[in-house]
C-alpha cells in the first residue's frame, strides 16, 4: 500500500515539477507584478511588504525572497484559501496546481522516510 501511494504521489510530484521549472523562475525573477498579485490576494498583513506608497520594500525584492514567499504560498493555501479576494477561477486552479504539487513532493518524502527510514510499511 505505501508503495502505491509513493508512486501515486511521486508520479503527480514528476508531472508538477516540469512545469514548476518555467513557473518559479517567471515569479521569482520575472516582473513583480505576479508576486504583488499573488501578495494582494494571499498576504495576511500587506503592510510587512509594502510600503505606504504600494510599493514594494526593497528587502523583499530580492528573487530569493520572492520565490520563497511564493513557496509559502503554495504549501499554506490549502489552510489560507478563504483569504481570496478574487472569484477568478483561473488563479484558484494555478494555486491548487501548485498547492498540491508542493504537497506531493511533501508527502513522497515523509511516505519514503516512513518506509525507508522506519522500516515501517503498509
Amino acid at each position: 500500500m505505501i508503495n502505491f501511494l509513493i508512486a501515486f504521489f511521486g508520479v503527480y510530484a514528476l508531472a508538477y515539477s516540469f512545469p514548476s521549472i518555467i513557473i518559479l523562475p517567471l515569479i521569482s525573477l520575472g516582473s513583480f507584478k505576479y508576486i504583488i498579485y499573488i501578495d494582494k490576494q494571499l498576504a495576511k498583513d500587506l503592510n510587512k511588504y509594502y510600503n505606504d506608497y504600494g510599493y514594494m520594500l526593497p528587502k523583499h525584492q530580492a528573487p530569493h525572497d520572492v520565490g520563497t514567499r511564493f513557496i509559502n504560498y503554495c504549501v499554506a493555501y490549502p489552510f489560507i484559501r478563504h483569504r481570496v479576494k478574487t472569484d477568478s477561477l483561473k488563479f484558484k486552479a494555478f494555486m491548487w496546481w501548485n498547492a498540491g504539487g508542493m504537497w506531493s513532493w511533501i508527502i513522497v518524502f515523509i511516505l519514503i522516510f516512513i518506509e525507508k527510514g522506519l522500516g515501517i510499511s503498509f
